[in-house]
């Protein structure tokens, strides 16, 4: 990813596991985790909200940060005018169509394949994965089966990193976006996979609560722990209208369309 250091970053959909450069945190219902990894992370600034219908001023934030999110929208189209509305550029990655097909993620609604063009191409998932949890059983006790998912992580995951605008298409069609018979395409894939950095392989080698530590500590190292509402209150705008807000110790009102907004725990709900 390549964020400046002066970059103000916006991560959307953060769940369980933010990313420590992200300044600010946004993900939809708080409180439910049924379609993350685990329990959700608040351990910085925090805004309640839906990626279709973002709460901020247009070009607010440098960076945005947007992992394994796009698979789960309603409106993936939607979704991306308001990323590009907001953001100036930023990073996308979701499973891939073979990801999905192994894994099998019930709640996720999209196939997605990144073109060498740079396309995001999106086809609507009618079906379940056939293997059930059996690669998610590979991949959490079988170290040979993980070594070769991180060794051949381009097959599983598309990496998308954009400035200005977002290229996509929404395709209505039952064919599979690649054709897995076609050996052509299978060489083409292969030969085209990214080769894992020296720090993804370091970091795939660590146990998890020591990566969950090294990030807690950049995260308190940068200081983005400390950062309030106060921070960012001049580019929060109306979801809906996207109108000026009027702020109250425990609401939060739109001067436009006079929406009124929750704040609890400290956590604004704009959505």
């Amino acid at each position: 990813m390549n964020i400046k250091p002066s970059d103000l970053v916006l991560e959307i959909g953060s769940g369980d596991n933010p990313k420590p450069r992200s300044d600010v945190l946004c993900d939809n219902f708080p409180e439910d985790d049924t379609q993350r990894g685990g329990r959700i992370a608040i351990d910085r600034l925090f805004v309640a909200a839906d990626g279709h219908h973002l709460p901020f001023a247009d070009k607010s934030f440098d960076y945005i940060i947007c992992c394994h999110v796009l698979e789960h929208a309603e409106d993936p189209g939607l979704f991306i005018s308001e990323l590009t509305r907001v953001g100036k550029g930023g990073y996308i990655e979701t499973p891939t169509e073979i990801g999905e097909k192994l894994y099998g993620w019930e709640y996720h609604k999209w196939f997605i394949k990144l073109e060498t063009s740079g396309k995001l191409v999106f086809r609507r998932k009618t079906e379940l994965s056939q293997f059930g949890q059996l690669f998610h059983y590979f991949f959490a006790e079988d170290p040979l089966y993980r070594k070769f998912h991180n060794q051949h992580h381009s097959l599983f995951l598309n990496q998308y990193e954009w400035f200005g605008n977002i290229d996509y298409e929404i395709v209505e069609s039952d064919n599979e976006l690649i054709d897995l018979n076609n050996r052509d395409n299978l060489k083409k894939l292969i030969a085209g996979q990214a080769k894992p950095t020296i720090a993804n392989q370091i970091k795939n080698l660590m146990p998890p609560n020591i990566r969950e530590w090294i990030k807690s500590i950049a995260v308190k190292k940068s200081g983005r722990h400390k950062r309030t509402l106060k921070d960012i209150e001049n580019i929060i705008v109306c979801p809906l209208c996207k109108g000026g807000l009027k702020w109250d110790d425990n609401l939060v009102y739109c001067k436009a369309c006079n929406k009124k907004y929750p704040i609890k725990n400290g956590i604004p709900y704009l959505c």
